[in-house]
């Protein structure tokens, strides 16, 4: 066990998004305890690690922040040890699936060990699970999508589910929950601009999946379109795209064995059809909607910060 722990702890890292933004609700909404947000920012962090090392699995990735993910790192520990490919990949897919496991269990049971009120404690639990069961059916949806024609999948009602609940919407309600919030008013209007800016999170992520660098972002170029990745991109490319052009996302689109010029090519339907431009627009949409709705019902500074933080959304490069 002691060795799975420390492979999870090595699986740490990235940007920190969701603690900070626990610390940023927390903070805005009044919190001061910082023993307690210590605890929920944490919590937050082995959920999103939890999470990662399954979706890694589930997306057959081996890199993670620019490096060697843990699957990756087993997978060559086993090798140099002199086990066949097989059983070294197997071993490395067990590790991932039991550390993210682990994360998870981590998060739950730093959350009901907080220092704050049995009620406080129990909220932050229940929030956790509940916000888990919908990230859990966003990746079903997402999983299964990759099967089916291009114009059928939902690729905002995954980034919903999947990565704007707790990547954003959740954090938001934790912190305010932690600071002592209890208005159902207040932490709805904190999941409803959660839920805005982490769908213009996940479009830009997909961008940046399909056309940034991986010297910059950490990820292969290669491996959404390589699993065949419904994003909004293709959607919209598909959906605009005549028939040469539908042919040719068939041919490449789910296909392992593609390469760069096979994502180029993937790359110019998706700008000459105007998807991409679309994108981006519907990321403005979401931006543009969760700014408004922070500026009418978050104390000023707090709604002040979520807007510089959402705005710097436009330019990410990682």
């Amino acid at each position: 066990m002691s060795e799975l722990i420390d492979a999870l702890e090595s699986s740490d890292g990235g940007k920190y998004l969701r603690p900070r933004l626990v610390a940023a609700a927390f903070l805005g909404m009044g919190g001061t305890d910082l023993d307690i947000l210590g605890e929920v920012a944490g919590a937050q962090q082995l959920l999103h690690i939890g999470l990662c090392l399954h979706d890694d699995l589930l997306d057959g990735d081996r890199m993670r922040h620019g490096t060697a993910n843990l699957i990756a790192r087993v997978t060559d520990v086993g090798l140099a040890s002199g086990l066949a490919a097989d059983v070294a990949e197997r071993q490395a897919m067990a590790a991932g699936l039991l550390a993210g496991d682990l994360a998870l269990n981590a998060a739950i049971r730093a959350l009901l060990s907080v220092p704050a009120l049995d009620h406080v404690r129990q909220r932050l639990a229940t929030e956790t699970t509940s916000a888990l069961e919908r990230t859990i059916a966003g990746e079903l949806i997402d999983v299964r999508s990759e099967v089916i024609p291009p114009v059928q999948a939902e690729p905002l009602r995954v980034a919903e589910l999947k990565t704007a609940g707790y990547s954003v919407a959740l954090p938001l309600r934790m912190g305010a929950i932690a600071a002592g919030v209890t208005s159902e008013s207040v932490l709805d209007g904190l999941h409803r601009i959660g839920i805005a800016f982490g769908i213009a999170y996940q479009l830009v992520d997909d961008d940046l999946g399909l056309f940034g660098s991986a010297a910059h972002t950490g990820k292969s170029v290669l491996s959404d379109v390589q699993r065949g990745k419904r994003t909004e991109h293709i959607r919209e490319a598909y959906s605009r795209a005549g028939a040469p052009d539908r042919a040719v996302l068939d041919r490449l689109l789910g296909f392992g064995d593609a390469t760069e010029n096979d994502v180029e090519a993937v790359r110019e339907i998706v700008v000459r059809t105007g998807a991409r431009d679309s994108v981006r627009e519907t990321v403005d949409k979401h931006l543009e909607h969760g700014i408004r709705l922070a500026h009418a019902g978050l104390p000023a500074a707090l709604a002040g910060h979520l807007t510089r933080l959402a705005l710097t959304l436009r330019e990410r490069t990682r």
